[in-house]
């Protein structure tokens, strides 16, 4: 019995000590998801930065979860003339972090209204920035007002601070190097787009279609009903029986590479170490006739 009251005070003492411990049952990287007990409790924490990316500041000022502040997913990414979208310049990032408050000591929590869409795209940007204290909030909003926690109308004061990229460039794949890797037994492709945008019939781009060998698992394939991503078992088999294994290389796409940023976290949330986004995504490829493609 003494032992038993011993091992409950250690684990309490862990759950005390460890601000950062998440309880994302089974996922790999179960730092990368916290829930909205969690967050409730850490509302108050000095080194925590809550960002809000609904698509509206209306919704934003009409009440939000109490020391988030908003950012548009366009600061997350830039828009292209010719089509599509792509991580911003290392300095732009930089300036957007540095204005937002965050330091590299600063646990990052992201929430939106869409099963993580924004949140997601976000994500992606700060792990190619090296940004190692980031999480999404699983359900997002929906669920915290489901639950009927406060919401605040006040926007927090933001001190600037100086933030330096360390850029991970291995997160991000080009059209080059997915053509020299095409065919290659470690390397898995996997689209996140509707099933008629994989096989050609919803045109969005010169031509329909996906990239030759990849594999169609739509994004919404990650979410539960109530917008909240199912659980590590589910999520693993659905991967590993497409042939979406931990010992390859993954690189994950849509249209813009915002549905495929869904795909890239949560790849890396059940703990696959070399996931890749092609930041381009179909709306490069679709365009360029010059790069393969199969119906």
């Amino acid at each position: 019995m003494k032992r038993v009251v011993m091992a409950a005070v250690a684990a309490m003492t862990l759950l005390a000590a460890t601000p950062w411990l998440t309880l994302a049952a089974g996922y790999g990287n179960s730092q990368l998801l916290v829930d909205t007990q969690w967050l409730a409790q850490h509302l108050n924490d000095r080194d925590l930065r809550i960002i809000d990316m609904r698509n509206s500041p209306d919704e934003y000022g009409a009440g939000h979860i109490s020391g988030a502040v908003h950012l548009p997913v366009n600061q997350a990414r830039v828009a292209l003339k010719e089509s599509g979208f792509t991580l911003p310049p290392d300095y732009e990032i930089e300036e957007r972090l540095g204005q937002l408050g965050i330091t590299k000591d600063t646990t990052v929590v992201v929430y939106d209204d869409q099963g993580g869409l924004n949140a997601a795209r976000l994500f992606f940007t700060l792990e190619y920035a090296g940004h190692k204290k980031v999480a999404l909030l699983n359900g997002g909003i929906t669920k915290w007002v489901a639950e009927e926690r406060s919401l605040s109308k006040t926007a927090p004061q933001v001190s600037k601070t100086v933030y330096q990229v360390h850029a991970e460039t291995q997160r991000v794949a080009a059209a080059g190097w997915i053509v020299t890797n095409l065919g290659k037994s470690n390397v898995a492709l996997v689209d996140a787009r509707s099933p008629a945008e994989f096989r050609g019939e919803d045109l969005r781009a010169k031509r329909g279609g996906h990239i030759p060998g990849a594999v169609n698992i739509e994004w919404t394939h990650n979410l539960a009903g109530d917008k909240t991503f199912k659980p590590a078992e589910e999520l693993l088999a659905l991967y590993s029986q497409a042939g979406v294994t931990k010992d390859k290389t993954i690189v994950s796409y849509c249209q813009t590479m915002h549905r495929g940023a869904v795909t890239y976290f949560i790849l890396r949330l059940l703990g696959y170490s070399d996931v890749r986004g092609y930041d381009r995504s179909w709306s490069e490829w679709g365009n360029d006739l010059t790069l393969p493609a199969q119906w």
